[in-house]
């Protein structure tokens, strides 16, 4: 169940991700008869240059299919990488709650080794139930942390239904590059 929620929500984060960076590009319509090769040539671009920017495998174009033609950046901004080549980590550890007064109504986590801002599923492995997490920093390296691999806020831990006050989880997430 977690896996297939992961790659629905990975799609979606990718259209959205995609659309936020299409507002400068050039693109082109597919009309009747054309083909990689005649738009290759009409826009001076190779066929593998036009694939590779619209992320498509095989060689076949649909009438009124919007293509990228060029991509326009900034110099901070990268071009999204194809889905093939996103490295998703899957790890097992152990979660705990945040030790904290607020009650905050927020799903977040401190988490060992991923970046501020990273999106983590996590699944209790004794109930099967997931909780998606934002990292808002590091876990810090105490002896409470010694065997805890990432901590919840309170609803998010709650929302695992754990029985204990450490459970053993599987944390699936993207890694930032």
């Amino acid at each position: 169940m977690s896996i297939k929620l992961l790659k629905i929500a990975l799609i979606f984060f990718f259209i959205s991700y995609n659309n936020s960076y299409s507002q400068g590009n050039e693109y082109h319509i597919v009309e009747k008869g054309e083909t990689f090769y005649s738009i290759s040539k009409k826009f001076d671009k190779s066929i593998e240059e036009l694939k590779r920017i619209n992320n498509l495998k095989g060689n076949t174009l649909s009438v009124g299919q919007k293509i990228i033609i060029n991509v326009y950046k900034t110099e901070d901004e990268e071009i999204i990488k194809p889905y093939n080549e996103i490295k998703t980590n899957r790890v097992e550890g152990f979660a705990s709650s945040i030790n904290d007064s607020e009650n905050s109504d927020k799903y977040l986590a401190l988490h060992k080794t991923a970046e501020t801002g990273t999106i983590i599923f996590v699944k209790n492995q004794m109930n099967e139930n997931v909780v998606i997490v934002r990292v808002i920093g590091k876990l810090p390296e105490t002896g409470n942390n010694d065997k805890i691999d990432i901590r919840l806020s309170r609803v998010a831990f709650e929302k695992l239904n754990a029985k204990d006050h450490v459970i053993p989880v599987e944390l699936t997430y993207v890694e930032k590059k």
